[in-house]
């Protein structure tokens, strides 16, 4: 039988955004413009935005919620995307998971204050691959942001028991401390086929900068990638950056994609652009899309998915969002 579908699984929490007009200085006061709430955290927000590309094969969230008022919204919020949460795991008298975001209207910029809640106390029996799926990805996030997991070498369970069932594993990283990703990412990495991180996430991991001066150099986020795949990635390297995406396969081939050339007018917040690049590539990859294409795909649906202040909302079905980039233009490389 042939393999369809995607397996996402690990935190999920509650994302409380706030637009702010700036970041301010200790002891002074910014604003906050407007909040908007949702469920985030990187397996839902890819899993709503495969299903806003217009994903025709199964998507499968496996995560944790608390018996709270947040989880209630959480969930409901991923349900208006077309998630079917029946495997999402209720631990009764944990706080759900959130986390208030920062999102500041002068930068763009993003800065994160999460509450672990219940995450911390999910186990490889709530996000374990389901013995009757079919699904050819499993896609599990993220490390340094579940405790129990983070302690019992529980990721590397996970992926190991992703791949005995026959599934390409796919992993996702949150920019927690350095030294965090730094401790449990390399252990992963020889049981990963798909790796897709940011600039920051790959310079913990590898000590390469890929963007000096905030901007990206593509030659040294290719030696990344290339330096992740001697790590022990299985098949794909990738990193993505608002300048683009550099990625690099196991047989050599190299594929760098400016991003989309969004008019900051059309910005309302940047939270999630990763998680919809990643949802891209995936979709990509899941339908045996060139390499070009995928990262193609990631960027248009990362500049769609600015259009909204929350993760998922503003990604457009697959072809609008490559119709869009197309119209907007590319950034140079």
């Amino acid at each position: 039988m042939t393999k369809r579908g995607i397996v996402l699984a690990g935190i999920v929490v509650l994302d409380i955004v706030h637009i702010i007009d700036h970041w301010p200085a200790e002891e002074t006061l910014a604003f906050i413009d407007r909040t908007e709430m949702a469920a985030g955290g990187p397996p839902h927000n890819a899993a709503a935005g495969l299903l806003q590309l217009g994903a025709d094969f199964p998507v499968t969230l496996l995560a944790s919620s608390g018996s709270d008022a947040y989880g209630e919204i959480m969930l409901a919020s991923a349900r208006g995307y077309g998630l079917d949460t029946s495997r999402v795991a209720m631990i009764p008298g944990a706080v759900t998971s959130h986390t208030h975001v920062m999102s500041c209207k002068d930068t763009g910029r993003r800065t994160f204050f999460a509450q672990l809640g219940c995450n911390n106390l999910m186990t490889v029996e709530h996000l374990m691959p389901p013995e009757d799926s079919n699904a050819r990805i499993y896609y599990l996030g993220s490390p340094g942001t579940a405790r129990a997991l983070d302690r019992s070498d529980g990721w590397r369970t996970l992926l190991s028991a992703a791949r005995a069932r026959g599934m390409k594993t796919c992993l996702e990283l949150c920019p927690v401390p350095a030294d965090d990703l730094r401790q449990l990412v390399p252990p992963c990495l020889p049981l990963c086929d798909v790796f897709v991180v940011n600039d920051y996430e790959a310079a913990s991991i590898t000590a390469v900068d890929v963007a000096p001066r905030v901007r990206l150099d593509w030659h040294a986020a290719e030696e990344a990638c290339r330096r992740l795949l001697a790590m022990g990635v299985g098949e794909l390297a990738c990193i993505h950056h608002p300048d683009g995406a550099v990625a690099v396969t196991r047989n050599g081939e190299v594929s760098k994609r400016p991003s989309v050339r969004v008019d900051q007018s059309e910005i309302a917040g940047a939270t999630g652009a990763g998680d919809a690049f990643y949802a891209g590539v995936l979709f990509g990859l899941h339908e045996n899309w060139s390499l070009e294409r995928c990262l193609d795909l990631g960027n248009a649906a990362a500049a769609t998915s600015l259009h909204s202040p929350t993760t998922s909302a503003g990604i457009r079905p697959w072809a609008e969002c490559l119709d869009y980039a197309k119209a907007k233009g590319l950034r140079s490389t």
